[in-house]
């Protein structure tokens, strides 16, 4: 039979995430906003008066770039149609002119926005088409096999994930390499692989800190603070899931801020520090509405509400219960 929740049926077919997994799905698409869609090896060719030694870009190429941008630009207003549109334009100008390279950037820009509003095949597609023509001696080669691992792990094939991540990091240079290792361990974890998962994710810390890549420390702490709980390793999952809190803060991260106080939450409900955990858990409720991630939200209120419930807090309880199908509705209407 159901379980109840304070007297009410325990509804959960309308939830995004579970406890254990939400930090792991805060960092699933790491390379999706702003400067992290790819312009071009091309983008230092723009001031190409600055040095002979660099091409100079003919009219349909500089007009291809300018769709890049423009396209990059409506995708960090959330306006992810446009970004489409002004991608797809690339391509096709791109194409006109027979400028591979070009037409490389364009179609993994328009697999990232596709899969960042959970298009997958539509991603697929544009992933694959950039894989016929990329070779793996291609400077691109790397962004392409970490986009097509990204693309194979929403759509939760885990061994074709792993493989072209595996194949992203081998083609990698420099500090590309340290995405491309998180996004390994992230794999590798909800795999079950939790010692390999472990170790890349120390690589990936270590790389971030060589690097100063704030973001990609914060999320290999992230992915470690989730290993040392499911380890309930308490003291090394707080320390882990604090240091993540204060870089994602200072860098206005609003989601995975708030995977970091669900997995600072997390900690304090399995240790029955539940006073702890609700106060956690509300933090990430607050940043996750003032966010817009209303679904996420509504997870928050639903922890909430079975802590409240282990407490003998019926009324709390029920309160937060309704709070959060009041919420749910509201979204289903939008």
């Amino acid at each position: 039979m159901p379980s109840r929740i304070c007297g009410h049926l325990k509804t959960t077919s309308r939830l995004r995430i579970n406890v254990s997994s939400s930090q792991v799905t805060a960092m699933i698409s790491p390379r999706i906003f702003t400067f992290c869609y790819i312009v071009l090896s091309l983008l230092a060719i723009i001031g190409s008066g600055c040095s002979k030694d660099l091409p100079r870009l003919s009219g349909p190429q500089l007009e291809a770039v300018n769709h890049n941008l423009r396209g990059i630009k409506a995708e960090a207003r959330g306006n992810h149609e446009l970004a489409l549109e002004e991608f797809s334009e690339s391509l096709r100008i791109n194409g006109s002119v027979d400028n591979t390279e070009g037409k490389l950037v364009a179609l993994v820009n328009i697999s990232r926005v596709n899969r960042h509003t959970g298009d997958a095949d539509s991603a697929l597609k544009a992933v694959n088409q950039a894989l016929e023509l990329v070779t793996p001696e291609s400077d691109i080669f790397s962004e392409v096999a970490f986009e097509k691992s990204s693309v194979e792990l929403q759509l939760k094939n885990l061994a074709g994930a792993q493989e072209w991540a595996a194949k992203s990091i081998a083609a990698a240079t420099g500090s590309k390499t340290t995405a491309a290792t998180n996004l390994l361990a992230r794999i590798l974890y909800l795999g079950k692989q939790h010692d390999a998962a472990k170790e890349q994710a120390d690589k990936a810390l270590i790389l971030s800190r060589n690097n100063s890549q704030t973001e990609e420390e914060a999320n290999a702490l992230r992915l470690l603070g989730t290993i040392h709980s499911n380890g309930k390793r308490t003291a090394e999952a707080l320390d882990a899931f604090g240091k993540a809190l204060q870089l994602d803060k200072t860098l206005g991260k609003s989601r995975k801020i708030a995977a970091d106080l669900r997995g600072i939450a997390a900690v304090h409900a399995y240790t029955n520090s539940n006073a702890e955990a609700i106060s956690f858990y509300g933090r990430a409720q607050s940043v996750s509405m003032n966010d817009g991630d209303r679904q996420a939200a509504a997870e928050d209120l639903l922890l909430m509400a079975r802590l409240h419930d282990k407490m003998g807090n019926q009324k709390k309880c029920r309160q937060l219960m309704e709070e959060r199908e009041s919420l749910l509705k509201e979204t289903e209407k939008q």
